[in-house]
């Protein structure tokens, strides 16, 4: 099973479910995922497009766990697990791990099917900016929900659903609730994580009355729990309970938290410094430490232009500048052009902090995993070898320095960091080497632990998390003391 672009933005047209997660890259790429993410429940009903319940039987409940994100233009395995005339257990499968868990459970009879009006019903177009502060024991919200008979009708088409077969109970419940959790509550910061739903059988009308309330908010793992139901007067047809986590909010650009030492910001002051991957992250935290000390910051992006921007008027009034030049660090040819302007700008270069890497995600060494290590290997070794091979004579010439970012994984290797943790190895190896070949440039390999930035904004990966300003003060401060020329430092 696999996610296209024109499936998920059929759902979101359907569900009128327009979270940024699902249809923006922009908006993606600030989330710990780095893409785009399949809604959940554009997946539950994609699975309907497998299979078909017994004769005369119609969904009664449903019950999904959703337990990974799902992204575009990836291969799943639907796996039917048990079917039978009274339920049918089917699972998600990502390689050897689970991602969605769902149980359809039927009744006797055939399952309803209803008037599609012609246009849709729903009160927001745009997410709601939950805060914490939010999520009371009194948030209730009520309106009026359908999707309109053109984009719901495409969508069954689009994932080979039976509309007879199924009836219109469930699918419409389906687009619902992911309408609430996207766009009501949790809203723009939902991940679906749970759905448990029924569908009583009674005569439904379209548009229907929705109502949702909150019934539990557990702060530790932002896990927001809401009751919800649809129905036409006194006859309800769907009801049942939703689970959804509130992503923290993005961290931003982390303050400094302390100014370097003279003797240290001395080695700094003046200096033009290049910043690969330096717009948001420990990246932006380097970048400001860097200006505060007096060096002059060319910050290396690749996408993220609005972070940039906040990134250089935050160095507005320190000794230093932040230049922010938007390019692609892995292709050669942009690192040539950024030295040609490095030079004629200002004739030298004295410092390479390579920081950027590719968004990470949890993968195993397994076939399914394969194409997507393999990617995340190529991308994030070109995002440090295009910068040495453009930059290293330069370097030399100035009697410069490299900082390569590393990470405290490459001594504890987490089980489900294979792809992240070999890409640290081998750039470490790669700036070893490099070490060899240029003795006038000092090298320093740091390897941080986890760091609170946009690549670890879930409650859990938050946890022991270190402020990145803190770690770059620390990191920078040693790394001006051990660097030597033609050797290699390692930093903590």
């Amino acid at each position: 099973m696999r996610f296209s672009s024109e499936v998920v933005e059929g759902f979101a047209d359907a569900s009128r479910d327009f979270s940024p997660l699902h249809i923006s890259e922009s908006y993606a790429r600030t989330t710990p995922f780095g893409q785009r993410v399949a809604q959940g429940a554009c997946a539950v009903l994609a699975c309907c497009g497998s299979f078909t319940p017994p004769s005369d039987r119609a969904p009664f409940t449903l019950r999904a766990v959703f337990h990974k994100p799902l992204f575009l233009n990836l291969d799943y395995e639907l796996r039917l697990l048990e079917t039978s005339a009274e339920s049918a257990h089917v699972s998600l499968m990502d390689g050897s791990a689970q991602a969605m868990d769902v149980i359809f459970d039927y009744r006797p009879g055939a399952p309803p099917l209803v008037t599609l009006p012609g246009s849709p019903a729903a009160p927001l177009s745009s997410a709601r900016i939950v805060s914490e502060a939010d999520v009371t024991g009194t948030w209730t919200t009520e309106g009026c929900y359908s999707p309109s008979a053109t984009n719901y009708l495409a969508l069954l088409g689009m994932l080979g659903i039976r509309r007879a077969a199924w009836g219109d109970a469930l699918p419409i419940a389906l687009l619902a609730t992911s309408y609430l959790t996207g766009m009501e509550m949790p809203g723009e910061r939902a991940l679906y994580y749970r759905l448990r739903a029924e569908f009583p059988g009674g005569p439904g009308e379209l548009p229907a009355t929705f109502h949702q309330e909150l019934i539990g908010y557990d702060r530790r793992w932002g896990m927001v729990k809401s009751r919800f139901q649809l129905s036409n007067g006194s006859s309800v047809w769907s009801s049942g309970e939703i689970q959804a986590f509130l992503r923290p909010p993005r961290p931003g650009i982390a303050p400094l938290v302390g100014a370097l030492a003279p003797l240290v910001a001395a080695r700094f002051a003046s200096r033009i410094a290049l910043i690969v991957g330096a717009s948001r992250g420990f990246g932006s935290s380097l970048a400001l430490t860097l200006a505060a000390a007096g060096a002059t910051v060319i910050a290396l992006y690749a996408h993220s232009s609005d972070d940039a921007d906040r990134l250089r008027e935050a160095a507005e009034n320190l000794p230093g500048q932040i230049l922010p030049v938007r390019g692609d660090a892995t292709d050669p040819a942009i690192c040539r052009e950024i030295r040609s302007q490095v030079l004629a700008a200002h004739g030298r270069l004295d410092w390479l902090i390579c920081s950027a890497a590719p968004p990470l995600q949890p993968l195993r060494v397994e076939p399914a995993a394969f194409e997507r290590i393999d990617g995340f290997l190529r991308n994030g070794f070109e995002l440090t070898l295009a910068p040495l091979t453009s930059f290293l004579d330069l370097l030399s010439d100035s009697g410069g320095s490299v900082l390569v970012v590393s990470s405290i994984a490459v001594e504890e290797p987490p089980a489900i960091w294979p792809h992240y943790v070999a890409l640290k190895c081998a750039i470490e190896g790669l700036t070893r080497v490099a070490a060899a070949e240029y003795p006038k440039v000092s090298f320093c390999i740091a390897r941080p632990t986890k760091l609170k930035t946009d690549l670890v904004n879930t409650p859990m990966g938050r946890m022991k998390a270190e402020d990145p300003s803190a770690a770059a003060l620390r990191i920078l401060s040693e790394a001006a003391a051990a660097g030597r020329p033609g050797k290699v430092c390692y930093l903590k």
